[in-house]
């Protein structure tokens, strides 16, 4: 076991930094959602915008593959495919485009979303401690809003003013407070 040091940390761990946080005594609230996915194989496009019904989505690449998610699912850290949940995930395929009957499947696979207790991330100090940070709980946005998170982790990190008020996604703000994690 190798032992680092540090002056600042920045707990940025996804659905794992519960987990983290917990071992100094804080519980963020953070839980895993599985999102299962589903990536089709054609010769050939089909169409070409983006498709989106509710939290569903059917992404066309040029090479004609389609990218078709994603469930939304309080499983814990469970990380399998399931049968059901893709079936649901190609019907919507084929009924949003019925050419994609005729699509292979080439692959299935699922990820976890680091999901807040209010559906906010959390971004700052964590209470009762100087030199650690949280950087968490950005759910579906996590990719949207990672730039402006790490430019906001470094400010913080560096001791800079950040470029956002963090106030609206600090750990300790009234919506987070006796939240249950559903």
């Amino acid at each position: 076991t190798e032992t680092l040091s540090a002056g600042r940390f920045v707990i940025a761990a996804g659905a794992w930094s519960d987990f983290i946080a917990s071992s100094l005594q804080v519980r963020p609230g953070i839980r895993p959602v599985r999102g299962q996915i589903a990536l089709l194989s054609l010769p050939a496009p089909l169409f070409k915008p983006i498709m989106e019904i509710d939290s569903r989505y059917l992404v066309p690449r040029p090479d004609g593959r389609v990218l078709v998610g994603s469930t939304e699912e309080n499983v814990g850290f469970d990380k399998r495919t399931t049968a059901g949940a893709i079936r649901e995930l190609l019907q919507l395929a084929i009924d949003l485009v019925p050419g994609l009957a005729g699509a292979a499947v080439e692959r299935t696979w699922a990820g976890l979303r680091p999901a807040s207790t209010d559906g906010r991330p959390i971004l700052g100090p964590l209470p009762g401690w100087s030199n650690v940070f949280l950087a968490a709980g950005h759910f579906r946005s996590g990719l949207m809003l990672s730039p402006i998170t790490g430019l906001v982790m470094k400010q913080l990190v560096l001791g800079q003013s950040t470029a956002v008020d963090l106030e609206p996604f600090r750990l300790d703000r009234p919506s987070l407070q006796g939240a249950e994690n559903p």
